[in-house]
């Protein structure tokens, strides 16, 4: 009789990494639209114009961790990406 194990064995591997997030990387604010909205933001030098916030939500911390408002943007130059806020700290992230 075969069982799961023998069938099936799981093998865990420290490569692999399955439904992780990409690393976030902070941001300035340069400036806000009605002071929620982000309008544009500095990365590594390059200022980056959002012409449109395709969809925003709020994620409750848990164990510990920071409420988050997340913001996905589309900008001028037609790049999409996830801006973040962490509400403890007050700092932004982006997600490419």
């Amino acid at each position: 009789m075969l069982t799961w194990r023998t069938a099936a064995p799981w093998r865990w591997s420290p490569r692999r990494r399955v439904g992780r997030r990409p690393h976030a990387t902070p941001i300035t604010m340069c400036g806000m639209r009605y002071g929620y909205l982000p309008a544009c933001f500095r990365q590594q030098g390059l200022t980056h114009r959002i012409a449109r916030v395709e969809r925003s939500w709020e994620w409750r911390g848990q164990f510990g961790l920071a409420d988050r408002r997340y913001f996905a943007v589309r900008c001028a130059n037609g790049q999409s990406c996830t801006l973040f806020q962490d509400l403890r700290a007050g700092t932004w992230h982006i997600e490419w």
